[in-house]
């Protein structure tokens, strides 16, 4: 059966990484058919090479979902069975044109819904209970060498190591698509992953798809070991109340060349608002040990949330300042995501209006309250 897989255009500037959700869903269909990958958020996609398909399957987030219902739409016109999964298919309310949805991971259950016959249905993934079942991304064969993935000017990859966050910040929405349940993949699983890109695509660096790298202090250890033996440079990110000053040394001489604090805040009214559950204390307590570790790292910040006043925005940017991380600070302004806790109560907190109006990421901008337009 030919399958088209697409990852659709968002209205973000995304950076040039390859989808690896889309390319692990799309490396399990090829093992019984005809698969032929799209991702529209960095090259163009050909109408005519979509409708040569039996199946047109389509799987995004958010950002993506003007894209995913466009290419639903153009499916069913062309007669297709369409397959809509991912992020947004699994927190969005309604139907999408009359396609086949998938609620919740697509790993265990998308072969035998596309080798099936429903043509409007709407499935709810069980839980995956191991994620490492399923292969390796085959990065080469769908398109690696077109994205040109760097990391400091080095070749690199990014590897997914973990799904879900045990905490409970109202800004997300994974506590919704994954109950709180972290899943962190065997490292010896990854180091094969990792060895197996560095044979066959040259890499020499890798970045870490997942929020809180040292969220399990044993399993970031045995990963920094396996990193090490490897010799390829990497990146992560984490949270401020997650290392100590050994893990964080262990960590830079396993090759870590950028570590990202999300800090979200210099105020710590806002940082309780955002159930964030840390301190700016504790912010200036992980950024000194790293100093004294010589681990480079990053801040990343968040403003214009829920409780924001001109006042806490100006004292995030002080803050950042004296943090003054040796890779700099990123600013991303809030977004209301669909599944986070803040999402049904921003009447509470500001204004809704139009995403480009409000400079908004997600599918709605918001403005607080005591800020104009």
């Amino acid at each position: 059966m030919n399958v088209a897989f697409i990852n659709p255009k968002g209205y973000l500037q995304s950076e040039p990484w390859m989808p690896l959700g889309a390319v692990q869903l799309a490396t399990i269909l090829s093992a019984r058919h005809n698969v032929s990958f799209f991702d529209e958020e960095q090259f163009a996609v050909p109408d005519g090479q979509v409708q040569e398909a039996d199946v047109v399957c389509i799987t995004g987030m958010s950002h993506q979902a003007d894209g995913i219902v466009s290419w639903a739409r153009r499916g069913r016109e062309w007669g297709k069975r369409v397959i809509v999964g991912g992020v947004h298919a699994t927190l969005a309310r309604e139907r999408i044109h009359d396609a086949i949805v998938v609620r919740g991971p697509g790993e265990e259950i998308v072969e035998e819904i596309v080798g099936g016959t429903e043509a409007d249905s709407c499935y709810s993934a069980p839980p995956i209970q191991d994620l490492d079942a399923f292969p390796f991304p085959e990065r080469r064969r769908f398109g690696w060498t077109r994205y040109q993935e760097r990391m400091d000017g080095l070749p690199a990859i990014r590897v997914i190591a973990a799904r879900g966050c045990p905490f409970a910040c109202k800004y997300c929405c994974n506590r919704r698509l994954t109950k709180g349940r972290l899943q962190l993949r065997k490292p010896e699983a990854i180091a094969e992953e990792i060895a197996e890109a560095k044979d066959q695509l040259g890499i020499k660096a890798v970045v870490f798809a997942m929020s809180v790298f040292t969220v399990n202090r044993r399993w970031a250890q045995d990963m920094c070991e396996r990193l090490a033996a490897l010799g390829a440079q990497w990146k992560a990110t984490t949270r401020v109340d997650c290392v100590d000053p050994e893990l964080l040394r262990t960590m830079e001489k396993s090759g870590c060349a950028a570590l990202g604090f999300g800090v979200e805040s210099g105020s710590d009214q806002i940082l309780e608002i955002l159930d964030k559950g840390t301190t700016t204390a504790q912010a200036r307590q992980a950024f000194a040990w790293a100093k004294e570790a010589q681990l480079p790292t990053f801040a990343m910040f968040m403003t214009h949330v829920p409780g924001e006043t001109p006042e806490t925005l100006e004292t995030t940017k002080r803050f950042a300042q004296q943090l003054a991380p040796p890779l700099g600070s990123t600013f991303q302004r809030f977004s209301p995501l669909p599944g986070s806790a803040f999402y049904d109560e921003l009447d509470k907190w500001g204004e809704v209006v139009d995403r480009e109006e409000g400079a908004g990421f997600g599918p709605i901008g918001f403005i607080p309250n005591g800020f104009v337009r």
